[in-house]
């Protein structure tokens, strides 16, 4: 499969009307592509991998690219109509051909082989930056050479797509709510914390690997006098988002909050819940976008609000599955999960 795709971008070492058979410098576009197609939305400092194209066809064993480059800007200043990326290297000789890829942001860690190599196809994301990273992979590798360069005015940019899927955590109080509640804590199981991505040969994006043992919690944030909102009945109050692995149906969860009989107590008890938070997602065959998805799973470059509804007898849910970027949303019921 790997040829088949690939080769749809390769041409002949001929060198085209209007290109210089010399040497020139390697340059291309890139940007961010999200799940609702809107452009503009800033990604994060890219790594620009470039490779032998003979290496990337037979897909060696330990590939290494032959430049490794991290701009100091992020992926979209590179889109048309501004200038493009400038590696400051040449391409190889002969029209030799050269595939590009990329992932970011540039914190990930490339994994190192037996023999010192570093492997790009398996990234590791910072303990300390578990489920906050927001990892973006190049979509479809770009193949070119001096003949027929990455930044021709036909060309296509090195586009980018979220690879985890991200989640987004909101709770108020129901109406009939006759106790007060703050400090949400919400636990993540370990299956959900992706600690690595991997380079997938057979679909060219990096894919997330979730821990063992590794859970993460989504904390409500403190108000400026180093406490914690109480909530409302009124507008959801805003916990926190989580990036997490991809092609869920649902999120096991343990979910803590403190309670008290008046809003100015002095003891709070915490009021523990295990649960999982299922994803309602439809789907629409006739969608470019939803095609050969499942319903009720959440996929790459995909985001999902939870907005959790506390009340007299346990928690009710209510569920949005939305662009990635802030904006209009389709609503989507859950069903109670607590009695």
């Amino acid at each position: 499969m790997g040829a088949a795709l690939l080769c749809t971008a390769c041409h002949t070492d001929d060198t085209p009307e209007g290109y210089p058979p010399a040497n020139q410098a390697m340059r291309l576009y890139s940007e961010v592509t999200t799940a609702d197609e809107e452009d503009g939305t800033e990604g994060d400092n890219p790594v620009f991998l470039f490779w032998n194209y003979g290496d990337w066809l037979g897909q060696a064993t330990n590939p290494v690219p032959l430049y490794v480059k991290k701009p100091a800007q992020d992926i979209n200043t590179y889109n048309r109509p501004n200038a493009p990326y400038d590696t400051g290297e040449l391409y190889p000789d002969g029209n030799r051909r050269v595939v590009a890829t990329g992932y970011a942001p540039a914190t990930l860690e490339p994994a190192t082989r037996v023999d010192g190599t570093q492997d790009y196809e398996h990234l590791t994301i910072p303990k300390d930056r578990y489920c906050t990273t927001d990892v973006l992979t190049s979509i479809t590798p770009l193949v070119a050479s001096a003949a027929l360069p990455f930044d021709r005015t036909d060309g296509e940019p090195l586009r980018f797509m979220h690879a985890l899927s991200k989640v987004t955590f909101k709770a108020k109080l129901a109406e009939d709510m006759g106790k007060f509640l703050k400090n949400v804590r919400i636990e993540l199981d370990p299956t959900l914390v992706p600690v690595a991505v991997r380079w997938d040969r057979t679909n060219y994006t990096y894919k997330p690997e979730p821990g063992t043992d590794e859970s993460y919690s989504v904390n409500q944030p403190k108000d400026a006098n180093s406490d914690y909102y109480q909530l409302t009945s009124e507008n959801p109050l805003t916990i926190g988002t989580a990036y997490i692995v991809t092609e869920k149906t649902e999120l096991p969860v343990t979910i803590t909050v403190a309670r008290a009989e008046s809003s100015n107590a002095t003891n709070w008890e915490d009021v523990t819940y295990e649960t999982e938070l299922p994803f309602t997602i439809e789907r629409n065959e006739t969608d470019e976008w939803d095609q050969d998805k499942k319903e009720n799973t959440l996929y790459a470059n995909e985001a999902y609000a939870f907005t959790l509804v506390f009340g007299e007898k346990g928690i009710e849910l209510v569920g949005n599955r939305c662009p990635w970027e802030n904006g209009g949303y389709l609503i989507v019921p859950i069903y109670p999960v607590i009695e």
